[in-house]
This record gives structure tokens, sequence and C-alpha cells, in this order.
């Protein structure tokens, strides 16, 4: 441990795509990026993403060079080749903790998204030596039933419980984050002493603009008709998003004319997407508008005040959703999937309306109540910025800072 002098804190992230540089960044324009010597290992993507390649603060970078067979993520049915992958990722990991400790000791270790990696830390000896860490969870499930979360069982759920108890019985793992309010009152009911080490902080990345713009004057500025009803589909896209479904059910005969999509964010779909029938008749149509590629925090609130609905109707997706805590931050109401956190948190808090995406007729009907029934939609954008209100990155920055401080 470097006694007197500034910690060197080692923060390891493989994944670069969606939240994940944000949650980094978070870290590095906390407390501890201004009290800490911080090394990112991460790929050039990460280094290189406008969220961290804006930051003002200083830290040094550590690439990490990931092959073909570690980007791409197994099917979860594919529980070996997800083993593999994990391993493979881990063993990364310990090289590039190797690598940072050649100019000094490391005195934490941070991993701002541990699912990738969990069983290569759940199995001795720790690839970080004595070294303390700390990890984020995003997509532990094991709970999921006994806190009555709609999602199909997990295969291999008595060795997904031996390697999440395992990693918590490690002795220099200091805790485990979850931004899974459930999962922090699963483990609240266990007897185990070292569940206590699961700690809930609320999605940090959840974005709060103290203002809105008008949204006649937003939908001017983006080019957005003044009279429609907009449903937006916010980030990445990708075929887990469901845009297919979105873009199905808006462009059948029965949905609403008023009805309009929006798809914002950096557009990753098979490019069978756009030569779809469903997407040509609502480029004819004129109720499709894209802005394709990375939206800064301006055109975020633009859109956020165009919206008069999310779209958080996500496909093979259980965990928590920050696009829906973004539009509950914002009073914008969700049309979600019924399965996992975000229909059990829609249903809990009344965000708006939850549907089967795979089920078109259901998703076309809540297309159309959209039009009919803008009152409910109203009152369910109220209800989020209650559910969302203590939604900020302070809580997730204090705590990774105090650990890493007192380590």
């Amino acid at each position: 441990m470097n006694s007197g002098k500034r910690k060197r804190v080692l923060i390891l992230e493989i994944s670069w795509s969606g939240h994940h540089p944000y949650h980094v960044r978070l870290l590095l324009d906390s407390g501890l990026g201004r009290s800490a010597d911080i090394i990112l290992a991460a790929q050039d993507q990460m280094l290189s993403h406008p969220a961290i390649a804006g930051c003002s603060s200083q830290f040094k970078s550590l690439r990490i060079d990931v092959g073909p067979d570690l980007e791409l993520q197994p099917d979860g049915s594919d529980f070996p080749a997800l083993l593999r992958m994990q391993w493979g990722i881990g063993s990364l990991y310990r090289k590039a903790f190797t690598e940072a400790s050649a100019d000094g000791p490391i005195d934490f270790v941070i991993i701002p998204f541990v699912d990738n990696c969990l069983l290569n830390l759940a199995t001795p000896p720790s690839p970080f030596g004595t070294t303390p860490w700390l990890a984020l969870t995003m997509r532990t499930m094991l709970h999921y039933r006994a806190m009555g979360v709609l999602a199909p069982e997990q295969r291999f759920a008595a060795l997904r419980r031996w390697i999440l108890r395992r990693t918590l019985k490690q002795r220099k793992m200091a805790a485990l984050l979850t931004i899974d309010p459930t999962l922090k009152e699963f483990s609240q009911r266990q007897r185990e002493s070292w569940y206590r080490k699961i700690h809930y902080v609320p999605d940090p990345v959840v974005h709060h603009h103290s203002r809105l713009p008008p949204q006649a004057d937003a939908r001017q500025r983006l080019g957005l008709p003044s009279g429609a009803c907009i449903v937006l589909l916010y980030g990445e896209m990708t075929a887990r998003k469901g845009a297919s479904q979105l873009i199905g059910a808006a462009a059948s005969p029965l949905c609403s004319q008023q009805v309009h999509v929006v798809l914002a964010g950096r557009n990753r779909m098979p490019e069978e997407f756009q030569r779809s029938e469903t997407y040509k008749t609502l480029v004819a149509q004129q109720r499709l508008h894209t802005f394709d590629g990375f939206i800064d925090d301006a055109h975020e609130q633009l859109l956020l005040a165009s919206a008069d609905c999310m779209w958080a109707a996500y496909l093979d997706f259980y965990g928590f959703s920050g696009v829906m805590a973004l539009a509950g931050r914002h009073a914008v109401p969700v049309l979600a999937s019924v399965y996992g956190l975000i229909g059990y948190l829609t249903g809990k808090y009344r965000l708006g309306v939850a549907v089967d995406p795979l089920d078109q007729a259901a998703v076309v009907s809540a297309l159309n109540r959209l039009v009919q029934e803008p009152d409910y939609f109203t009152r369910a954008g109220q209800n989020g910025l209650a559910a969302f209100a203590h939604y900020s990155p302070t809580d997730y920055q204090r705590l990774v800072t105090d650990m890493a401080l007192r380590s």
C-alpha cells in the first residue's frame, strides 16, 4: 500500500458500448479521479469514446487487446461458451493488472461491469493478488423468481449461485454493487454475512436535465411534426432493442397514423432492417425519423422534450434499463416489456404500458392508447418523476471513492 502517497487505482473495463463509457467517466470525474492516480485499462473504442476523450481528469491509459472470440457475446443458452468467454476475459484482466503494477503497486481495483468475468474472479487465486477490489453487476438474475420478477428460469442455476457465493466470500472483495433494487432486497433476506457486501446504488448514468425546452420548440429544432404522437427508441440500435417489433407495429394498418417513431443512437442493426417492408412503409408515410450516431447532451434534451413515450420493450433483456430511468427522470412514460426488471418496475410504479414485444397486436393496442388516452400517459410520466427522483451519480461516486481511498 502506498502509505502517505496518492493511491494507485486500476479501472478494468473491457466493454465500451452503451452505458459503459459513462460509468467510467463518472469515476474519472469523481473525488476518486481527483484524489488518486487512475489507470484505465480498456479497449481502444473505450479510450477514444467521446465520453472518455472529453474527460478533463488526468488518468493513464492501458490498452487491452481483445480477440474476436471474446468480443462476441455467446448466446445465454450456450453456457459452456459463456464460461470460456468469461475465463478468457478474466485472463486479460490478470494480464492488465500485472502490466499496471509494473510502475508500482496497485492499491485498489474497480470493475464497472463484472458480469462478463465473474467466473474467473470467483475461483482462486485472485487475479489481483492481495489487492482489494470491488465490482458492479448488472445481469445477476438468480433472485428474480423469489422477488416476483418475470423472467425465464436460468440454466445452470446452481452453478450461478455457487459463482456468486464464491465471489462474495473472496477475502479481498470489498463490495459488489448493483443497480437492481430487488437484488439488494433479496440479499437482506439472506442469513450469510457475506451477502452484506452487496450494496445498491441507483443507476449512476441516468442524466438529469434541470429543464427541458417546450415540446413545440424541441420538435421544431429537430424537424419533427408538431401534432404527432412520438415514440422514442433511444440508445444504440441493436436487434435486442426491439426496433423491428416497434417498426412492425407502427406500420400495421391497425395502428393510428398519428403515431410516429424516432430512432436516436448509433445504428448497429443488420442491413435487412432498413430493407424491410415495414421500415419502407413508415419512411413513405413520413412517420419514421432517425438520428444515427452519438447523441450529445443538447440533442438528448431535445429528444426527451419531443417524446410522448419512450420505447423500452426490449427482447431477451431482463436487467435494469437506464433509458427507462432517464425517461422517468423527465416525466416521459414508457411502453415497456412485461419481462424482467423493466416490466416489474413499470407495473410497480405505473410508469406506462407493459406488453410482450413479440405480440404485435398488444404493441399496436399500446400505441393506439398513446393517441386515445393522453391523460393516462401524462399521469404515468408523473409517476416516473416520483419513482426515479433519487437517481443521481452521487451515491455511486461517493461509495466507490470511500472504499478505494480507505484501502
